[in-house]
């Protein structure tokens, strides 16, 4: 998406704000947040046909009531030849924003956007197997423990994740079988021509 934006291509933001990819990605989100361009809903956008050269989304497909609008929607506004990429949840706890109605795996993911018209050109995992039994165990600690025990839990959850949970996803991650376990996974898509 970073080389679509270089070459002057709209690139919208599915989900974006506060952070921002690229500065030149329009984000848009049901919420006025900083680096937020277009408040809407990814149900029904606010944008033209065939209007965006690319998406970017990252964790929304999970928090939309009607998965199968939306991803009709982003065909309805994506140009012939447009690309998108989405990652989503598979293996993940609760999280509402504004509520968590679904999660995916990798095939579907595959069938929701084939469904809607793209061509799946890849899809699978983008984070892994570790991570989502790490994520699965912390919220258990922060949910079902005395908040006695947050403190600890969190400075053990920042060593612990960044010194053996991401390494061991960087060797899971790439397995034929990470999958299974996945904490997300993603479809690189297109619009045919």
């Amino acid at each position: 998406m970073v080389g679509l934006c270089d070459q002057g291509g709209v690139v919208l933001g599915l989900g974006g704000g506060p952070s921002q990819a690229h500065p030149r990605i329009l984000n848009l989100n049901i919420a006025a947040h900083e680096n937020v361009n277009v408040v809407g809903d990814a149900h029904r956008l606010p944008l033209p046909d065939g209007c965006l050269d690319g998406v970017h989304c990252e964790a929304v497909f999970e928090h939309l009531e009607d998965p199968n609008l939306a991803a009709s929607e982003l065909f309805r506004t994506m140009k012939p030849g447009a690309i998108a990429y989405v990652c989503t949840p598979f293996i993940q706890p609760f999280h509402g924003y504004p509520s968590h109605f679904q999660n995916f795996t990798h095939l579907g993911h595959k069938r929701l956007f084939e469904r809607a018209g793209f061509q799946v050109e890849e899809c699978g995992v983008c984070v892994g197997p570790a991570w989502a039994v790490a994520t699965i165990v912390a919220a258990f600690v922060f949910q079902y423990t005395p908040r006695l025990l947050h403190w600890p839990a969190r400075a053990a959850w920042y060593v612990i994740g960044n010194l053996f949970v991401r390494p061991l996803d960087r060797w899971l991650t790439p397995r034929p079988d990470a999958y299974v376990v996945a904490s997300t996974t993603y479809v690189l898509i297109s619009k045919s021509r």
